[in-house]
């Protein structure tokens, strides 16, 4: 009787620790044991271990996209400077290192972008960094040194005027109709009015290779999630808001290669005085 008594008490000890173990929120990032099989490979893999003012923290994608195993490092960048804006001092010039592993034909691919600032301009280019800082710095805001985490991807909501999807940070789309895709990175809100912009690069043999059209006018190439794409007439119709009462269309053909040239530019204003709408058209050679 005493023995069972004893196994009874055992027993009870180890249900009420299970009651109490915080269940994890897949939906959400979490943190993970940094000494993970993929984290001591990103290690060493990682380009920056050895820089002393480097922080570096480790990803890792829940889903399989497109045979594609995909892993990663965030490098916070802390300025003092920038201590009361968005991220309390974490500096667009973050930067980000991902992994690309096909696990069906074992060929791999790496996209390692540092934030920049353009000079003479107010601008920054951050490659997909901003996402996983609003992950890191807001959610988080005590990640440590070669931490880990995992990741949800997410591809559950797509953009109302096109098929590229709206959370993800990256997915694979072919965006210029040559039948084959393009890693497509998302930049969360980071398009007019707020709204997702898009990098799409093309996957050559050595390397990634930004794609962007040859004769691109006195304007960027911006995919949005207000871009439409034509697949009957292979076109790529990026709109742009240019002011309150101003917006722009920018029309960009494909060839058979799938190379882009932007073909017209459509001018819409909206003239308030007389309350109506104006529409200039410039056609490019």
């Amino acid at each position: 009787m005493m023995y069972i008594r004893k196994h009874i008490f055992i027993l009870s000890i180890i249900l009420f620790a299970s009651s109490c173990t915080k269940q994890i929120d897949t939906t959400k990032p979490y943190k993970v044991s940094s000494n993970a099989s993929w984290v001591q490979e990103l290690k060493q893999r990682n380009p920056l271990i050895d820089s002393a003012n480097i922080t570096s923290v480790y990803f890792f994608y829940d889903t399989i996209v497109n045979d594609y195993k995909v892993s990663g490092i965030f490098y916070p960048i802390y300025q003092e400077e920038y201590k009361n804006d968005r991220w309390g001092g974490w500096s667009y010039e973050s930067g980000v290192y991902m992994n690309f592993h096909n696990v069906q034909t074992g060929k791999e691919f790496v996209f390692n972008k540092m934030g920049k600032w353009i000079s003479g301009d107010d601008y920054c280019e951050y490659f997909l960094s901003r996402n996983i800082m609003d992950i890191f710095c807001n959610s988080f805001k005590g990640f440590g040194k070669d931490d880990a985490y995992v990741f949800k991807y997410h591809d559950e909501e797509v953009c109302s005027e096109n098929p590229l999807l709206l959370e993800a940070d990256f997915q694979f789309a072919d965006v210029d109709f040559d039948g084959e895709e393009e890693l497509v990175i998302c930049n969360h809100g980071g398009g007019p009015r707020g709204c997702n912009s898009y990098d799409a690069y093309e996957l050559t043999t050595n390397d990634l290779v930004l794609k962007e059209p040859y004769n691109k006018p006195a304007c960027w190439f911006a995919i949005t999630e207000d871009t439409r794409f034509d697949t009957i007439n292979k076109c790529v119709i990026c709109s742009l808001s240019e002011s309150n009462c101003q917006w722009g269309e920018y029309v960009y053909q494909a060839d058979e290669n799938g190379d882009l040239r932007c073909v017209r530019h459509i001018n819409h204003f909206h003239d308030t005085g007389n309350d109506k709408q104006i529409v200039d058209m410039l056609e490019y050679n």
